[in-house]
């Protein structure tokens, strides 16, 4: 058996007496309508004694537009109870959106059943933990690309990456890209939430929104509202259909090294999709990508230049031994053999004092890039340092071997380095070890391969 409530009854005399008193806003409303603001409430909602009227928030959808809201307020009112700190967002002047705690019981105001709220604007409040949530969650984001960094080295996997990461942090984004800069085009190295067939799709530079946008500067963040403005713009297939192509976009040049590397896009499908906010949330991810791409690129280039030689663009010396230990384990493994080759630069020094070291260098270059177009995958090429290269060359005839080599010769011999009247040819000596047959250490086989290279450099002169 339901008790009966006795409520509270409120008329326009009480409430003129509680005018002159209350100095909290306060509002009467039921599901339908607002039945009475008084001052404080409406200096809450923005407006002046001049610009209100009762009458124009007549309708609760003026107020809040909520459906399940009404619904809610009607079993308040048919069931009364006390609403303690309840927090809701309510329109304004001009329709702004305002957070408000309010905490309300249900009264009988002329008659009708009603609920009568005591409001407190609580918006800077909100606003202020949703950024520290949005930022929380940025960097939690963030966070994730920078630790996957550690796990791979591939480029477009990292981007990928980003661009995932980067459209979880807008409410309103619907695709995305990143574009890459290829000469005077953009490349796409990521996407989400485009139809098939985008990977290949090559965009002038001249032709980006980022360009368009900037007058061709492409050095800032831009939220473009509504792309019509472009006209005919690439309007490239997505995920949400025939009309569902994108409408409004947030766009960010990513610059490294003060050059432009190539840019992040989210992008909606609907008009308007982004606000400052979101260029602020842009701003943070730029930041944090470029940083990741930098680190990267860092990493990379150390780790190229530890296992690389700069010049030629081969393995080094440190590589090389780092390796043998593998090379070798391979061919005990599948019971193969190898020939491991040293091969020495004819006259490099008499180049270096006639030509200069310039021209040294491009003889070097030159004969690496033969000896690596010679080998194959499974081989391997490496600069001992100087003059020096050597060579491991798997499933390989040493007669068969020599003859490529022999080629090598030729196609070298017939481009010449000179300087006033004297002229080198191009030209190295080369000698061959087998393994396991003539050694199993790398010391004892670079030892014999090392003998008959100074053989056969002593039958040239």
């Amino acid at each position: 058996m339901e008790i009966a409530v006795e409520l509270e009854v409120l008329n326009d005399n009480l409430l003129g007496q509680f005018e002159k008193i209350l100095s909290i806003a306060t509002i009467i409303f039921n599901d339908e309508k607002i039945l009475y603001f008084n001052e404080s409430c409406k200096r809450t909602l923005g407006y002046e004694d001049s610009e209100y009227s009762k009458e124009g928030f007549a309708d609760l959808s003026n107020f809040n537009d909520d459906k399940d809201l009404k619904e809610h307020i009607r079993r308040i009112l048919e069931k009364p109870r006390d609403l303690d700190k309840v927090e809701m967002k309510v329109f304004g002047k001009d329709r702004r959106e305002i957070w408000v705690e309010f905490r309300g019981k249900v009264i009988l105001y002329n008659a009708q059943k009603c609920i009568f709220a005591q409001i407190i604007d609580i918006t800077e409040k909100k606003n202020a933990e949703y950024k520290l949530s949005r930022l929380s969650k940025l960097r939690n984001l963030m966070l994730e690309v920078t630790q996957s960094i550690l796990e791979t080295n591939e480029i477009v996997h990292i981007l990928e990456l980003i661009l995932i990461n980067s459209l979880k942090a807008f409410e309103n984004s619907s695709v995305g890209t990143i574009l890459v800069k290829e000469g005077d085009y953009f490349k796409i190295a990521a996407s989400s939430g485009f139809a098939g067939g985008i990977i290949d799709f090559k965009l002038p530079l001249k032709e980006s929104f980022l360009a368009k946008a900037t007058d061709g500067k492409m050095n800032r963040i831009v939220n473009i509202r509504d792309l019509s403005i472009y006209g005919n713009y690439y309007t490239l297939p997505t995920v949400f259909g025939k009309k569902g192509h994108i409408k409004s976009t947030i766009t960010a040049p990513i610059i490294i090294k003060e050059s432009l590397f190539g840019t992040i896009n989210i992008d909606s499908i609907d008009i308007d999709g982004f606000d400052d906010e979101d260029v602020k949330t842009m701003e943070f991810i730029r930041s944090n990508v470029e940083i990741a791409i930098l680190n990267h690129l860092s990493f990379n280039e150390k780790s190229f230049l530890a296992n690389f030689d700069s010049l030629t663009k081969l393995h080094n010396r440190y590589y090389f031994e780092e390796n043998f230990k593998s090379i070798k384990d391979k061919a005990v493994r599948y019971n193969d053999s190898f020939k491991l080759v040293i091969f020495d630069i004819d006259d490099l020094k008499k180049v270096n004092d006639c030509c200069g070291h310039l021209a040294g260098d491009q003889v070097i270059k030159k004969i690496a890039a033969e000896l690596k177009n010679a080998a194959r995958k499974s081989d391997m090429i490496a600069r001992l340092g100087g003059d020096e290269f050597i060579g491991v060359f798997f499933y390989a005839d040493e007669e068969k071997l020599a003859a490529k080599f022999q080629e090598i010769l030729k196609k070298l011999e017939q481009e010449e380095v000179s300087s006033g009247k004297t002229c080198h040819k191009n030209s190295f000596c080369y000698g061959i070890a087998s393994y396991p047959e003539e050694g199993q250490d790398l010391n004892e086989l670079i030892k014999i391969a090392d003998r008959r290279m100074y053989e056969q450099k002593s039958e040239k002169k």
